[in-house]
């Protein structure tokens, strides 16, 4: 990004208009250089409606709109839902979508006819569990920066709502299930839960 040291991930994106993209995104960076990256990002034409939310541990959090990621409005048509992206240059970026066989097939002609290369690194299929935990815990990292866990709450469940843009019914399952699965796992890992559900001393 720029002349900066950034990781760059793209958590969600759709298009609101036929001719721009909005994302959401996390930027991990130095945090005395985060000052200058958000300005840098304010002055690219290409970013419209620009929002951040700085955290203290170098992480801006933010959605904006974009007209020239030509990949970007590819995969909003498609069928294929996008999971994450990880931005390591300009040129080069890793996308992890889901979607069917077909619908990858018609995502990469669609692709190959605007000359965009693509390379396939891993191709899967995914339980249950994978298709929940990407997203559980994009929103508990970013439910825990907002101070959604402190109390007494940084941020209420309706005010993280309209943060994300995710409706108050939804983030509220969301985040209940998030919680359980990284409750779970916490336990299971320190030997306090018994594979019947009940207690060990």
């Amino acid at each position: 990004m720029g002349g900066y040291s950034a990781d760059v991930e793209i958590l969600d994106s759709k298009m609101p208009t036929k001719d721009t993209v909005q994302h959401l995104f996390d930027i991990q960076v130095n945090p005395g250089a985060m000052d200058d990256l958000i300005s840098e990002m304010r002055r690219d034409g290409d970013l419209t409606r620009l929002e951040v939310i700085r955290s203290k541990n170098g992480h801006v959090y933010g959605s904006a709109a974009s007209s020239r990621c030509t990949v970007c409005k590819e995969v909003a048509k498609s069928r294929c839902f996008l999971t994450s992206v990880s931005v390591s240059s300009k040129e080069k970026a890793q996308w992890i979508l889901l979607g069917s066989d077909e619908s990858f097939k018609d995502l990469a002609r669609a692709l190959d006819r605007r000359r965009i290369p693509v390379e396939i690194k891993l191709k899967k299929e995914l339980g249950d569990t994978d298709l929940l935990t990407t997203r559980q815990e994009q929103i508990l990292s970013i439910a825990f920066e907002r101070g959604y866990f402190d109390f007494p709450k940084k941020r209420g469940l309706k005010e993280l709502a309209a943060e994300t843009g995710i409706k108050a019914s939804t983030l509220d399952e969301i985040l209940r299930r998030g919680q359980k699965k990284v409750l779970g796992e916490y336990l299971s890992k320190r030997s306090l839960l018994h594979r019947d559900g009940h207690w060990e001393s």
